[in-house]
């Protein structure tokens, strides 16, 4: 048996599952020895543990800030409907859905504290909710406009910004794409990654969120490449699923003060892995096409239509 399929074999047994208490390549190549011997050179064995992490089949995986390694474990794909049913009697597809409706608010409520304008696209009203997400519209559309608050401390658009835009031909607002993830793995990354595309190629801006943590160095680095190579932007809220499940249900969140979310807040561990490249202008007619096949869409022109008669962005 070569080293590769003896370290394949051995590591589970060595390696932590938290990343945050991930052992060092020296503790590692200790423990190593314990069980392999001498017969290998520290050289060897740090290849070795390197050539692994970027191997999304293998039991090992680097943290991506700071130093250590940890144990790579495989995520089963979530049921989605009913599902299956957990311990207590809740379906597993109800508790996904449950989590992503959780990111969704907390998301929304981020943009607010940025001053841009979330608008939401999946499971809107009546319409459907889909934890997948699909391939031709995003979760949310972040709408930036040119803001300023007046002396009875309402937030009103800027209208000298925004006759200046009008007249100079550029959009009056900036309108992102917004497509969410409670978490990616080395085996999925790439078919979430261009789904994200796909369903936020007609928006001036494309943005990748991804609800937990992204600690394993192999696949931060094909994300980065990816945003940079195709101008997404892709964040963490750095909040796991157990942390999920402990927040209140999303009607809640959704109706906290900003004191309340303060404590929400707390438990984000936000990450920048690329920024967005702004495009130069909006795809009008594929909006247009997906104003007719969307209801959701359609709302989304509607209420962009509102604010600006209204001069006046709003949350609903």
């Amino acid at each position: 048996m070569n080293l590769r399929e003896q370290l394949r074999n051995i590591l589970p047994d060595i390696l932590p599952h938290d990343p945050e208490e991930a052992i060092k390549g020296t503790e590692l190549i200790r423990l190593v020895r314990l069980r392999l011997g001498d017969d290998y050179s520290d050289a060897t064995l740090r290849y070795h543990f390197s050539i692994l992490s970027y191997d999304s089949t293998s039991p090992i995986a680097k943290v991506d800030q700071g130093q250590g390694y940890y144990q790579r474990v495989a995520k089963p794909v979530s049921a989605t409907g009913t599902g299956r049913l957990l311990f207590g009697g809740e379906a597993e597809g109800d508790v996904q859905q449950a989590r992503f409706l959780r990111v969704l608010t907390i998301y929304e409520r981020l943009c607010l504290l940025r001053s841009h304008y979330p608008f939401r696209l999946n499971g809107r009203a009546d319409l459907i909710l889909d934890e997948r997400g699909f391939w031709d519209i995003p979760d949310i559309i972040s709408a930036e406009w040119d803001l300023e608050t007046g002396a009875d401390e309402v937030t009103r658009f800027d209208s000298g910004m925004l006759d200046l835009r009008r007249h100079l031909g550029g959009p009056e607002v900036s309108l992102s794409g917004v497509q969410l993830k409670i978490g990616l793995t080395l085996d999925n990354y790439m078919a979430e990654f261009f789904q994200a595309l796909s369903s936020t190629r007609w928006t001036l801006q494309s943005e990748l969120v991804i609800a937990e943590p992204l600690n394993d160095e192999a696949l931060v680095d094909a994300l980065r490449s990816l945003g940079n190579q195709f101008g997404v932007g892709i964040s963490s809220l750095g909040i796991n699923s157990t942390q999920l499940d402990e927040l209140p249900a999303a009607k809640e969140l959704r109706a906290m003060s900003a004191a309340e979310f303060e404590m929400v807040q707390g438990k984000l561990r936000i990450q920048r892995i690329t920024v967005p490249a702004p495009r130069l202008r909006i795809d009008w007619q594929a909006l247009s096409t997906l104003r007719k096949k969307h209801e959701a869409v359609d709302a989304l022109v509607h209420w962009l239509s509102v604010c600006l008669e209204r001069r006046q962005p709003e949350w609903k």
